[in-house]
């Protein structure tokens, strides 16, 4: 994985990330640049995402990655990508670091600066111009400067430029598909059962019917309670010792958390239901 990242701000800065000293630096069109040290976690966090931009990472994934399998409190995830949107200026529409709902989230791969595409912009920018290759011909080769320069006007023609531009336009398009993962194969088989439950519809995801069984009875609670302020719907899935609850309210907003099985909160999983419909915390 690699450790040295740069990316573009909305406001039109950039940020240099170096991961394996825990140090973003970001330069903004106005005022002095500035260095901030993320924190461990902060710092694995935006490494796994900017190692692979446009590809979702589950919440599972970024826990495992970021906190190295450490057990920690309900909503650290959610309180590091607050952070990191923060520093980056994204607080507001998560334009950069993306929420990918009830999967993960994903890094904007059309603000990452790709090293290899600058160098060969650099290189072309570099190479000599045609009228500079035509002056450095000697006189006696005459003839082949009017055959070069009949190319270049041909080159230069609307007729092949537009076919020319269209076809680099669709392979762009084409390779922006395949980093978001339009082309990814399907995902593994899940068990996926809908409950209703007053103006809730729960939806359980699990791999097989039994895990769905558990999780449906670990979060009875919050099915029983039937509450009107719970209006929407809840996806509920279980990895870890992690419970995932993503809910979609009736206005639209969204909201995930994460937290663990034996949270000592009473009435966790109701707890947990509540203040996903309702807004954290």
């Amino acid at each position: 994985m690699k450790s040295q990242f740069k990316f573009l701000l909305k406001s039109g800065g950039t940020a240099v990330f170096d991961a394996a000293n825990n140090q973003l630096h970001i330069s903004l069109t106005s005022g002095d640049p500035r260095a901030v040290t993320l924190s461990y976690s902060e710092s694995r966090l935006l490494q796994l995402l900017l190692d692979s931009p446009g590809e979702t990472r589950s919440r599972n994934e970024i826990m495992e990655y970021a906190w190295d399998n450490r057990v920690v409190a309900a909503g650290s995830l959610n309180q590091a990508i607050f952070t990191l949107r923060n520093l980056i200026e994204d607080g507001t529409d998560h334009e950069l670091l993306q929420t990918v709902p009830r999967r993960g989230y994903r890094f904007n791969a059309q603000y990452v600066v790709d090293e290899s595409t600058l160098a060969c912009a650099a290189a072309i920018a570099d190479a000599p111009t045609a009228n500079e290759q035509v002056d450095a011909v000697p006189a006696a080769a005459a003839p082949t400067t009017v055959r070069e320069s009949r190319l270049a006007r041909l080159l230069r023609s609307p007729k092949l430029l537009v076919p020319a531009y269209g076809a680099m336009c669709c392979l762009l398009a084409l390779v922006a598909l395949y980093r978001l993962g339009v082309f990814d194969g399907a995902a593994s088989d899940l068990v996926i059962e809908d409950v209703a439950a007053g103006p809730t519809t729960f939806h359980f995801v699990g791999d097989s019917a039994e895990e769905i069984a558990r999780i449906r009875e670990a979060f009875k609670p919050a099915l029983d309670a039937r509450e009107d302020g719970l209006a929407g719907h809840v996806w509920i899935n279980r990895s870890n010792r992690l419970y995932d609850v993503s809910c979609v309210r009736t206005d639209g907003a969204t909201e995930n958390l994460i937290f663990l099985e034996d949270n000592p909160m009473a009435n966790l999983q109701l707890e947990m239901v509540r203040r996903c419909m309702r807004g954290w915390p």
